[in-house]
């Protein structure tokens, strides 16, 4: 399959407009077009070690849930081992993408199959996703001259993406010879759709310009926060962390009394800043400062901390059927072997 094609479905899969404002996602490496993609490899993070298992499974795309390329690189060195990395894709033509925190965000994403180890109810993000219905972000309104009508339409028909909408004046002194005009649009022609209208002087008045609020997108956000359907002790949640994400050990940090657990609030990879004062029995996280673990406990929240990857590295299971209803199993999924959590508890 082309690569555009590949792409065009990932993004559709979840939006790279889904991650935080800081993040780097989409496709980041690009192999001079034409490039077919048959064999995808997912893994965690890409390594030295896991970009040559790649290559020796013939894979010519790598989904790497976090981004290889996240700081500025001002040059491309073989001594450096990331920009290395990048040099190596590009010689062997290999695309890379990264979802990142579209993935965290997306509904039934890395945070939603976090929280599921748990039997729950009443779900729903910690911190909701926000974003413009239909595909306009501003409203341009004017009272404009029925003279004008005509030469404004023209005028505003050299713009893309916008749409415009008339309306008689009721009750109004200049009804009959004024009608209201509406102007849908996105902010990058706003500036020079209101210039045109300006061109009309008297002719158009009462010219405002809104930004339409965003709403928050049901089911999408950053963590999630469910009830359990049923209290369990502190033990049976460690327990069932354990066995969802594949650990032998987790950290655990207890609240004094050490209550049940009837609710649970998760982060997958970092989670202090997003999880701080979520009223929650319990926390689940791949990191956290030792300061927000004390103030967690002694506000009455357990933690579980699991180290960053091996809360999001059990999500590419499902992402891998994911992957193959998209590309209609047309292309080869695999998983790294040598992608690890490089924290080993001794």
């Amino acid at each position: 399959m082309n690569l555009q094609e590949v792409t065009k479905r990932l993004n559709s899969l979840a939006s790279p407009s889904l991650a935080e404002k800081w993040d780097n996602v989409g496709l980041l490496v690009e192999p001079t077009p034409p490039h077919f993609v048959n064999i995808i490899m997912l893994t965690n993070d890409l390594t030295p070690p896991v970009l040559d298992e790649a290559l020796g499974k013939g894979a010519n795309m790598i989904i790497s849930y976090h981004p290889p390329i996240f700081t500025p690189l001002k040059r491309l060195r073989a001594k450096n081992w990331k920009e290395s990395l990048i040099v190596k894709c590009i010689e062997n033509r290999v695309a890379v993408y990264s979802p990142h925190t579209s993935y965290d965000c997306v509904q039934d994403g890395v945070n939603d199959w976090l929280i599921n180890c748990f039997d729950i109810q009443e779900k729903k993000p910690i911190e909701n996703h926000n974003e413009t219905v239909g595909p306009y972000t501003h409203q341009i309104c004017a009272l404009v001259s029925l003279e004008a009508i005509s030469d404004i339409r023209t005028s505003l028909a050299a713009f893309a993406d916008i749409s415009m909408s008339t309306s008689p004046l009721m009750n109004d002194t200049e009804a009959g010879t004024k009608i209201d005009v509406h102007i849908y649009c996105n902010s990058g022609n706003m500036q020079n759709i209101i210039s045109v209208l300006y061109t009309f002087k008297e002719l158009v008045t009462r010219l405002t310009c809104l930004e339409l609020s965003k709403l928050p997108k049901p089911g999408y956000g950053m963590g999630r926060r469910a009830t359990l359907t049923r209290p369990i002790t502190l033990e049976e949640a460690v327990k069932k962390v354990k066995c969802h994400l594949g650990l032998d050990k987790v950290r655990l940090a207890a609240a004094p009394g050490s209550p049940s657990v009837s609710s649970v609030a998760v982060c997958a990879g970092s989670g202090g800043s997003l999880l701080k004062d979520v009223s929650a029995s319990l926390f689940v996280t791949g990191e956290i400062s030792h300061h927000d673990i004390l103030h967690a406990m002694y506000s009455g929240t357990s933690v579980i901390v699991c180290d960053h990857s091996n809360t999001e590295r059990g999500y590419l299971s499902c992402l891998k059927e994911k992957l193959q209803s998209l590309f209609d199993n047309n292309i080869k999924i695999i998983f790294s072997t040598m992608d690890l959590e490089p924290l080993v508890i001794v």
